[in-house]
Formats: C-alpha cells, structure tokens, sequence
C-alpha cells in the first residue's frame, strides 16, 4: 500500500467491492491504499501504509468508539459521538478533533480542529453498497494522524447510514401496524 500522504492529491475512492461483505477499500486511481473491514458488530479492522487500528462503539447511555492499534487492549483515542451526528475525537495526549456534518442532508463530512476541514468526505450510500470520495486539505499531508482520520470517518460515516436506515426502518414499521 501507498501512504496517504503521498495520494493525498489525488482522487481517492471508498468503495466496497462485494455489496454483502462489510469490506471497503480506499482506491487512488488502481491502487488500494486503506481497507476497512467489519470483523463482527461494530469492530472493525482499519489498515493503512502507515497504521493499523481497531475501532469498536462501546456504551448505550453514553456511546462512544475506542480506537486501538492492532492487537492492542489499550485505547488511544477516544470519539465521543454528539446526538445530531458527527462528535469529537480526543486522542490520547492530542488536541481535540471535531467531526461534522458538512452539509443538512449529511452526504458530506469533514474533520476540523478549527474553521478549516483536514479531510472531507463525500459519501453516497446505496441500497446495497456505500462509496464515497475523500478530499485530504494539502497542508495536512504531513499530520501523523493522517491515515487514522481517513479511516475512522469512514467507519463514522457507515455506522451513521447504518443506524439511520434502522430509525427510518423502525418508524416505517410503526406506522405500518400503529
């Protein structure tokens, strides 16, 4: 795999290659240069050139996803999720990171730690498959949180759809038999 960093201008693609596996890979051009693969539940596998972590949502009352390096049962980071979407990721040691909605139909996200986004996401969720594309702002090429960042909103970015489609599906049903 190449680093991030070094594709970070060019056009970079989450797709997932089958529709019924939780597999999806961050293409440059022909090149895979992230995976993120769902093991079971909410933990996942992230892999990138640079790193390798697991991300899992943990809590009901007050959720949260801990992100760990592989094979590791200590948290780095932690990403406290907000009610409306998005929430804040604090890494151990680091300054705050803030992930937002970017736009009202949430089909753009963006890591921030101030006004000006780090990376951005412009996702599309299909029936059967997500893709998305990821801008990575040029000053941030050199962030070793790079490929973290990456990867983790992506993993946001699905968890949000997922738990949208089954509020959607749960009041569809209850307006069926209510």
């Amino acid at each position: 795999m190449r680093p991030l960093a070094e594709v970070a201008g060019e056009e970079l693609v989450w797709g997932q290659p089958k529709a019924l596996k939780r597999t999806h890979e961050l293409r440059a051009g022909d090149d895979i240069v992230a995976t993120l693969t769902f093991q079971r539940g909410s933990l996942a596998d992230a892999e990138a050139a640079d790193g390798h972590w697991t991300f899992k949502r943990q809590g009901f009352w007050q959720p949260r996803v801990s992100v760990r390096l592989a094979g590791s049962d200590a948290d780095i980071a932690i990403f406290s999720p907000r009610w409306t979407g998005g929430g804040i990721l604090e890494p151990l040691g680091g300054k705050p990171i803030k992930f937002s909605s970017g736009n009202f139909w949430q089909t753009q996200w963006v890591w921030q730690e101030t006004d000006e986004p780090l990376v951005r996401f412009k996702g599309r969720q299909g029936f059967m498959k997500a893709s998305g594309q990821v801008e990575i702002a040029p000053e941030v090429t050199s962030r070793p949180d790079l490929s973290l960042l990456v990867l983790l909103g992506w993993y946001l970015i699905l968890l949000h759809a997922e738990d949208s489609a089954a509020a959607s599906s749960a009041a569809t049903v209850a307006v069926v038999s209510g």
